[in-house]
């Protein structure tokens, strides 16, 4: 486990690393679910003041974006490096935000603590010996009854799984990454929305549903957007 966490910890500290500009843009459907409504999306708007944790906040495209609502917003990301660049990052538009050193299964708040939790393309990320349900257990410590996850999941079709190796917990072994920053490390993916919710109708109820399909200009990325509420 420590062999293939050093490895994709030091990746993405050279990814973010590349990352010099102050000002950040957020994810697109992150807008679209905290601003705007939708006759399939049953997320009741947050208010401001409210505790809100971006899980694998990376640059802080999406943390910037959530201090600006006037949310109480904290983060969490895989090493120190990461989150002092992105904290000097967004004090320079403003923003301080809570952020510490985390992982999905292992994250340093106390439990039922925030309204709501933000993890865009993150949660489905697994350690060695550790599995997404291992994941949403710790997901669900942490959001108070009655609060709400938000969050993308990797579809099977999507690129990241191409020639990968499926292993019997469901996640995958990655073999080929673009961006070279996953190889080796296992992604677990869902083949439909009932697969999703049958695994987190555990501890979350009022589901609602979104699907990407983009080209990237030849990476074709899937992507199941999940909104849930906990029980």
């Amino acid at each position: 486990m420590e062999e293939v966490s050093a490895k994709i910890n030091a990746s993405y500290e050279n990814f973010w690393s590349k990352r010099n500009g102050n000002r950040v843009y957020p994810t697109e459907f992150v807008v679209r679910v905290f601003l705007a409504t939708y006759p399939g999306l049953n997320f009741p708007k947050l208010k401001a003041g409210d505790r809100v944790l971006d899980v694998a906040f990376g640059d802080g495209r999406n943390t910037s974006f959530l201090c600006d609502q006037g949310f109480q917003v904290s983060g969490i990301e895989i090493t120190q490096r990461i989150v002092d660049r992105t904290s000097e990052r967004l004090q320079a538009l403003g923003h301080n935000p809570d952020l510490r050193v985390g992982r999905n299964s292992s994250i340093p708040f106390d439990g039922e603590y925030f309204d709501s939790v933000l993890a865009c393309h993150c949660c489905y990320y697994c350690d060695e010996g550790e599995t997404f349900i291992d994941n949403m257990m710790e997901y669900a410590r942490i959001i108070k009854r009655g609060g709400w996850l938000v969050a993308s999941i990797a579809d099977v079709k999507s690129y990241i799984f191409d020639s990968a190796t499926l292993l019997t917990d469901g996640s995958f072994r990655i073999a080929k990454d673009p961006y070279q920053n996953r190889l080796g490390y296992r992604l677990h993916g869902f083949d439909s929305r009932a697969e999703i919710e049958t695994i987190l109708s555990k501890w979350f109820t009022n589901f609602s549903f979104g699907h990407a399909a983009n080209d990237f200009f030849g990476i074709n990325e899937r992507l199941h957007w999940v909104v849930c509420q906990k029980k």
